[in-house]
């Protein structure tokens, strides 16, 4: 679509606001849908940086309450937070809206109105005025691919359509911040990978910062620099998507050159947790201190180590070993 040009959405967003470094603080914060139920977010903590920030964790673990609660749909029980620098529960904290777009996990189109009507329409409700509106949505709907199908009624779109209009409407009024709750629910592969493409560019090219909520560890490993997981309320790990798999993946393979005696094999707990034993790989998840350390053990022992394969976690084995944490030996 000539005309609507990539580029110049994005500077004049970026000239529209001071982008602060991070995006959301909260400390002890605690969320309850009654004054008498348990608590559904339990003492969080923790501080994101502008990025992409992947909030991971199983089906109830809490995502979707979380960013109710930091759009101010749900007020905290406890604790203190903010969002862009704008305390949640501030009187101020209504207008912080019009900064953070929120693509919601359920479907509420517009069946009979077309996607250009409803984006449109959207970015009036965050505040635009209706001749910017209208720009405004022309816009991003080239942005997500939709230039050509704008006029069409949203009810012949397929899902993946459907899903980057409902981006379309997060994005409409320029925020420096959006919100995705399972953003590729009911995409296949392909879907995926273009759905998650336009989040990749929705940061890089707009510099929007992301908070992406999934339950699908392929969606979030793809296009997250950080990473937050959740579940059953709390925080289980949390951090930049490099730093959390150094300091989680301890996870060894080691050979030696003589098969082990049965008591040395016993010895090896002294190391860690041992995982497996495969012909002679031991696969062990070290207790604590540097990998190398299990050099000094085999000498100590009268053994020869040959191999030591520092394993590249994925993140399904992150999460995992965050969820279900290994014992640590002696404790």
């Amino acid at each position: 679509m000539e005309g609507y040009s990539l580029i110049h959405f994005g500077a004049r967003f970026v000239a529209a606001f001071n982008l602060e470094l991070i995006l959301i603080a909260f400390e002890n914060l605690e969320v309850r849908y009654a004054a008498t139920a348990a608590p559904a977010l339990k003492g969080l903590s923790l501080s994101l940086e502008r990025g992409i920030v992947g909030l991971l964790g199983p089906n109830g673990a809490g995502k979707s309450t979380l960013l109710k609660a930091l759009l101010g749909l749900l007020r905290p029980s406890g604790g203190t937070g903010s969002v862009l620098g704008v305390a949640l529960g501030a009187p101020e904290a209504a207008k912080l809206r019009s900064r953070i777009g929120y693509m919601p996990e359920y479907d509420a189109l517009i069946e009979d109105a077309s996607a250009y009507e409803q984006v449109a329409f959207w970015g009036e409700l965050s505040g635009l005025a209706p001749e910017t509106s209208r720009d405004r949505a022309h816009e991003v709907l080239y942005f997500v691919g939709l230039d050509e199908s704008r006029y069409r009624p949203v009810s012949g779109y397929s899902t993946g359509m459907r899903q980057r209009v409902k981006l379309a409407q997060a994005l409409v009024h320029s925020p420096e911040l959006i919100f995705l709750d399972e953003p590729t629910n009911g995409l296949d592969p392909d879907g995926r990978r273009r759905l998650l493409d336009l989040v990749l560019r929705v940061h890089a090219e707009l510099g929007t910062g992301v908070i992406l909520a999934s339950h699908l560890l392929g969606d979030v490993e793809r296009v997250a620099d950080q990473l937050v997981i959740l579940d059953q309320g709390e925080i289980k790990a949390a951090g930049s998507m490099e730093n959390l798999k150094k300091a989680l993946a301890g996870r060894v393979e080691l050979k030696f050159l003589d098969p082990l005696e049965p008591e040395q094999e016993s010895a090896l707990s002294e190391l860690g947790q041992v995982m497996g034993n495969m012909n002679g790989l031991y696969d062990v998840q070290m207790s604590e201190g540097d990998p190398t350390r299990a050099f000094q053990w085999a000498h100590a022992r009268g053994l020869t180590l040959i191999q030591l394969t520092q394993r590249h976690d994925r993140l399904d084995e992150v999460l995992l070993r965050a969820l279900h944490p290994v014992a640590q030996v002696g404790n």
